[in-house]
């Protein structure tokens, strides 16, 4: 398991999420807490990307290149499930870059974009499988 710093960006049609932390990588994933608290956990794979966040609400959203994929949001005992349109899907030595449209009975209903850049302390880790 190798520390790494994290630094993590997320913007929306309605809220911008920005902030440094440090968490681990191990066999193709991420996982950090952020300053609420919340668990985030992302698991890849080799066309796809698996997103978890738990905590003061649950997600779990997968990122797929060719296809379209499903995401769930839960809050307040009420589960949402999205259908997820992949635009850019950005895998690198340092970093991921995903661009994402969420729909429900086929409407938008949000357009965002995941920017995660890492710096592994001792080796460089590429989160790929």
């Amino acid at each position: 398991m190798e520390k790494t710093f994290i630094d993590f960006e997320m913007s929306s049609t309605d809220s911008h999420i920005k902030f440094n932390t440090i968490g681990e990588l191990e066999n193709n994933k991420i996982r950090f807490v952020d300053k609420e608290l919340n668990k985030h956990y992302i698991v890849c794979h080799k066309n796809t990307i698996e997103y978890y966040k738990l905590g003061s609400m649950d997600m779990k959203f997968v990122f797929d290149k060719f296809n379209v994929s499903v995401g769930t949001y839960r809050v307040d005992n009420n589960t949402f499930k999205f259908d997820i349109l992949t635009s850019k899907l950005e895998n690198t030595s340092n970093g991921l870059f995903i661009e994402y449209k969420l729909f429900q009975d086929n409407e938008i209903v949000n357009e965002s974009k995941l920017n995660i850049k890492y710096s592994v302390t001792e080796e460089e880790f590429e989160c790929k499988a």
